[in-house]
């Protein structure tokens, strides 16, 4: 019923590592993200992404091990379902080796570590040890090589060594488990557990020994102990011999601890109290500490006659908020964050002793967004019709980041077209554009030749980017529309217009050759020597440019030609107005060697290109409806085969090629909402344009403006550069806070926020300030501030209209914040206010009236002109309304109408028009209904969810329909049941669940009204972003669909396999505290049904036929089920 596709993937790093992984010669970082493993190697330039690979889990810990028969490392992967499993990288085929299936050591009955799941490795790569339950240590040995026996003979073949052995599980004392490492530079491998008692409140270390006997049961006692130490303690940094021991990193001190039977520990306070959140060796001597506040430090351990003698702690700059601290050479150092962009940094000795050299954008965590559609700017509902969805088209801000790292940040994807001059303006009529080399010596171009409906204009660039209009040029006719020009070899021009063609010398100018047909030309194209021109209509002539323009073809049709192009394959297509036919020629002769009849529509553009590399080349045809038909070119019998049909638009738009590496171009289809089509991956990639309203492209290699294109944007000639592939576009405004709310305002074009400002004294003691900010939508700029009360914490925001108080019924947009006032003695807010806000014409905030309440006020929204509020315990009803005697210049006040009673918490609250679904923090979501009853407001409760949920966000889908969110990362649609017994409609069902292993945050209802029919495979619904950075789009699958990609989706999990055999329909599937489903229902995972695209085709087939099962054949065609696909992920 549902479908689930990514637009943004997790950003956020929560782990990373270095190690040999790709080659034993060259380090690699890795990098995990959610369920998905990138692997980036370091050079110059900084990181390079050379792999990345999802895993059917969300990762919680990674480690690295070295087996002695292999050269390169293996990458240990543990799951929050408590699965691990060891893989490496197979050199010969260039893709990940499963080395160890995925091993389940979850347990039910055992409680969750306090601290969160630790894996450690022990240094000499004896064992492992995994802390992930309270009160036990689970032991995995790896098997080393042994010595040879008396015998002459070892113990164990190669390919055992390196594998890991039976897990053991052993019973630990410590139940608050702080942090555990494997200590370095002893016999047996070894433990320091760091651990508080929860009963004195005071902070310990310990040691033990970890046996290697089977079915042993007890840590044997080590001599490295300390008691007393900092009660706030967090890490344990491991020392490596010669000098062993551990640092105790705590909020204030840092504590050194050796083994040594003649020391004692000594602490080192820092300057400044910090709450630590990630460290990172150097070397055996110097490790980086890294805090909160984002501040980085270097920790130097000073060392005599191999002990630690003394500790220096020195502030060398600042970062991210780090999650994760990689060295990885030459003074570069990779902070891994989860709060801000993870960072590439330099260390130097001298100021800046910490640069940022490369930033990698991450949106994690989202505590708000909204989406703006990119046409209007507005932001959800849309008057207008659609019939298509494109992710691409739309701008998604989100409120990300915390602590220093908080800001919004503008995300688009698609292929970035991004302005680098603006060359002319007002430039009405425009039919083509054409880019030249003047200098046949060259290899620039510096000339752009513009096609008006009854001229040519010529513009000039010099190498210093000076631009000229010329009056004439290389005896062109410039009082015609030229229709095709281009450089020749030779040292010649081409110039074909309505009227005739000429070929010109470049270095002279003088006329070479001309032809004039006698009639008018249409249309014309040029590949390698050959020219065709459309002539009369129904004719096409074909000109040798190697012969001076000789006719060595002729072909008439009986239909009117609309669009042509020759192609380097000596193939010319041709497409007609009134058949809705294409025809393949042969050149030079014009034979007619295929023909393939359309739609309904006209073809308006036609192009053959090479797409795919060694792959045969690609017909594209674009008909005047926005559909697009693709065909597969036999470049030698002619035949078009696996014909598929996209749909980029409502209108008709023309194909421009953009050259790429290796001999293939890129397609540029241009419209209102133009895309890129490409090749990748062995596939054909179809990804909208972040700008809008590009009529005509061209590429323009130039001197000053290398790589680039010239393109008409409107009524302006611009030269921009654009982006080979799709990606994400990520605009950042820093605001240095935590954004906890946005809204957006279409009216004034202004987004608001509410931030959180957070300060720590020297003494550690928090403290806090929330604004009301108003930011720009175009600049992205803040352009006002509005500071709230001490202590109020800022709960909700939304932007509504209400009533301007003229007295007409007029309406104006008016932003509302909910805030909370804290307290010391209470952990809920024990009152809080309504604000309203007016924007003035000078673009800044008033408060128009103020309301005071007896709680936190959690959620705002709007049913008609009454504003609902979600309270601590209530649901709440506002009348916004002026005094009666003089509206016009009274201020406006809230009016409460009425209580509702929660089950016990709300969390989120939805509206559609009359109808509010409330997401109860313990009970789930509920509907509820507001109406008049003799001119009062009711609140009724119409259904309601009987199953225990840990909510953390609603949005209704419509009247009937919720999309919930739990805290264990599960999503579930829940629908009202209105055509059952009276019980029965009360009892909301659901009717799709899955599993998301990411926590949301906030869910956006889509408003777009979309024209769907029986051949509309889905209907997009809702965009849910989460903690990890993630964005989905969520749509509702058209009923006709609904088994095919259902079906579909079991029979791919049956033929691609996970790493570590993990399953990906157990990955899926609904999971939480009391019920775990085996698969996900009526959820179909739009990522990996997609993935049927890359597979190799006698692999389709199998997949269609049922993968094995006879019942599950799918009653499609493999290039149907194709252009579905390529559809559906156009989509998102």
């Amino acid at each position: 019923m549902a479908y689930l596709a990514s637009i943004h993937k997790a950003s956020s790093v929560r782990f990373a590592l270095k190690a040999n992984f790709l080659s034993p010669d060259e380090s690699s970082l890795i990098v995990a993200k959610s369920n998905r493993v990138e692997v980036y190697n370091f050079s110059g330039d900084g990181l390079n992404l050379r792999t990345s690979f999802t895993v059917y889990g969300r990762i919680t810990g990674l480690l690295t091990i070295q087996p002695a028969n292999s050269p390169t490392a293996h990458l240990l992967i543990a799951t929050e379902a408590q699965d691990y499993l060891t893989v490496s990288w197979d050199a010969e085929r260039h893709t990940i080796r499963n080395e160890r299936a995925a091993t389940d050591l979850a347990d039910q009955f055992l409680r969750d570590a306090e601290c969160g799941p630790l894996y450690r490795a022990d240094p000499e790569g004896r064992v492992l040890g995994f802390h992930v339950y309270e009160g036990s240590l689970c032991t995995i040995p790896i098997v080393a090589p042994q010595k040879t026996g008396k015998r002459g003979r070892k113990n164990q073949t190669e390919k055992q060594i390196g594998d890991l052995e039976t897990p053991e599980i052993i019973r630990m004392k410590q139940i608050k488990v702080a942090d555990f490492v494997f200590l370095d530079g002893v016999d047996k491998p070894t433990i320091a557990v760091l651990h508080r008692d929860g009963a004195t409140d005071s902070t310990t270390l310990e040691s033990y020994v970890i046996p290697l006997k089977k079915y042993s049961e007890d840590l044997e006692p080590w001599k490295l102990e300390a008691q007393n130490l900092e009660v706030e303690a967090k890490f344990l940094i491991p020392v490596s011999k010669p000098m062993r021991g551990v640092l105790v990193v705590g909020e204030q001190s840092l504590t050194y601890v050796t083994p040594e039977d003649d020391t004692v520990p000594f602490k080192r306070p820092f300057s400044e109290a910090s709450i630590p959140t990630a460290w990172g060796a150097v070397d055996n001597q110097r490790f980086l500490l890294a805090d909160e506040l984002g501040r980085l430090k270097v920790i130097f351990l000073e060392v005599k006659e191999e002990k630690v003698v003394d500790i220096k702690v020195e502030n060398i700059g600042e970062t991210a908020v780090a999650s994760s601290i990689v060295y990885l050479d030459n003074g570069h150092v990779f902070i891994g964050s989860h709060f801000g962009d993870s960072q590439l940094v330099k260390l130097a000795p001298t100021d800046p002793k910490c640069q940022v050299i490369q930033a990698f954008p991450n949106l994690a965590p989202i505590l708000d967004f909204q989406v703006l559609d990119g046409e209007s700017g507005q932001e959800g509902a849309q008057e207008h019709q659609q019939s298509i969805y494109s992710s691409g088209q739309n701008r998604i801000v989100t409120g990300s980041g915390g602590y220093k790292d908080g800001g919004l940040r503008s995300m688009k994807n698609g292929v970035g077209l991004e302005d680098t001059a603006t060359v002319l303006e007002d430039m009405e009529g425009v039919r083509s554009l054409w880019a030249l080399q003047s200098n046949p010596d060259s290899s620039f171009d510096d000339t752009l030749v513009i096609s008006l409906i009854d001229e040519t204009r010529v513009i000039r660039f010099d190498p210093a980017g000076d631009v000229e209009e010329l009056e004439d040029f290389m005896s062109f006719r410039l009082q015609e529309e030229t229709l095709v020009t281009c450089n020749l070899p030779n040292g010649r021009l081409l110039q074909v217009t309505s009227s005739c063609t000429t070929l010109v010398d470049a270095e002279g100018g003088t006329v070479l050759a001309q032809a004039n047909p006698g009639a008018s030309i249409s249309a014309a194209s040029v590949a390698n020597q050959y020219l065709i021109c459309a002539v009369r209509g129904k004719e096409i002539i074909c000109y040798d440019l190697n012969q001076d323009l000789q006719e060595v073809g002729k072909v008439s049709f009986e239909h009117e030609i609309a669009c042509l192009n020759a192609s380097t394959t000596m193939i010319a297509a041709v497409g007609f107005w009134t058949t809705q036919t294409i025809s393949l020629l042969s050149l030079p002769d014009l034979s007619v060697r295929s023909a393939e009849t359309l739609g309904d529509s006209i073809p308006r553009s036609i192009i053959i290109a090479n797409l795919l590399e060694r792959r045969p080349p690609t017909l594209l045809v674009a008909m005047g409806d926005g559909t697009m038909f693709t065909f597969t070119v036999d470049v030698d019998s002619f035949g078009l085969s696996e014909k598929k049909t996209v749909v980029l638009g409502t209108q008709a738009y023309y194909f421009y090629p953009v050259p790429r590496e290796h001999g293939t171009v890129s397609v540029f289809a241009a419209c209102d909402h133009p895309n890129l089509i490409y090749g990748e991956d062995d596939r054909i990639v179809y990804s909208a344009v972040t700008a809008d309203n590009i009529t005509q492209l061209h590429s323009f290699n130039s001197e000053v403006f290398p790589g680039s294109v010239a393109i008409m944007a409107g009524t302006e000639l611009q030269i921009s550069t654009i982006d080979p592939a799709r990606t994400i576009h990520v605009k950042t405004l820093k605001v240095g806070d935590v954004i906890r709310r946005v809204s957006y305002s279409k009216e004034h074009q202004l987004f608001g926020v509410v931030t959180v400002h957070s300060d720590i004294d020297s003494s550690g003691a928090e403290s806090f300030r929330c604004y009301m900010k108003l930011v720009d939508n175009g600049t992205f700029i803040p352009v006002d501030s509005y500071t709230l009360g001490e202590n109020e914490l800022v709960e909700s925001l939304t932007c509504i209209k209400l009533d301007n108080g003229v007295g007409d019924g007029s309406t104006t947009e008016r932003f509302l914040v909910g805030t909370g006032a804290l307290s010391e003695t209470s952990d809920e807010a024990t009152g809080g206010r309504i604000l309203v806000f007016e924007v003035s014409h000078s673009r800044k905030l008033k408060l128009v009236t103020e309301h005071k309440t007896r709680s936190g006020v959690k959620c705002l929204d709007a049913v008609g002109d009454k504003i609902v509020t979600a309270m601590n315990k209530t649901v709440d009803v506002f009348a916004y309304i002026y005094p009666q005697s003089s509206p016009a210049t009274s201020a406006p006040a809230l009016k409460h109408l009425l209580t509702y009673r929660a089950h016990t918490e709300p969390i989120d609250m939805s509206v559609s028009n009359n109808i509010i679904t409330v997401g109860d923090i313990m009970k789930g979501p509920y509907l509820l209904q507001l109406t008049d009853e003799n001119g009062k407001p009711v609140l009724q409760e119409l259904a309601r969810s009987y199953q225990p949920s840990w909510t953390t966000a609603v949005e209704l889908l419509d009247d009937d329909t919720i999309l919930a969110a739990d805290n264990e990362g599960n999503i579930q649609i829940w629908e009202r049941n209105k055509s059952g017994i009276a019980e029965d409609q009360k009892r909301l069902q659901v009717i799709s669940e899955g599993k998301l292993w990411e926590m949301v945050n906030k869910i956006r209802r889509i408003n777009t009204h979309f024209v769907t029919t029986d051949s509309t495979p889905i209907t997009p619904k809702a965009h849910i972003a989460t903690v990890d950075g993630s964005v989905y789009l969520l749509s509702l699958i058209t009923p006709t669909y609904i088994n095919l990609l259902l079906q579909l989706q079991t029979n791919l999990a049956r033929v691609i396999k996970g790493i570590g055999d993990l399953q990906f329909m157990r990955f899926r599937a609904f999971s939480d505290r009391t019920r775990t489903a085996d698969e996900p229902y009526r959820l179909v995972d739009g990522d990996f049904v997609e993935r049927f695209l890359e597979l190799k085709t006698e692999e389709q087939e199998f997949v269609i036929a049922g993968a094995g099962t006879e019942a599950d054949k799918l009653e499609i065609g493999v290039d149907e089920l194709r252009g579905l696909l390529e559809g559906l992920r156009r989509m998102h």
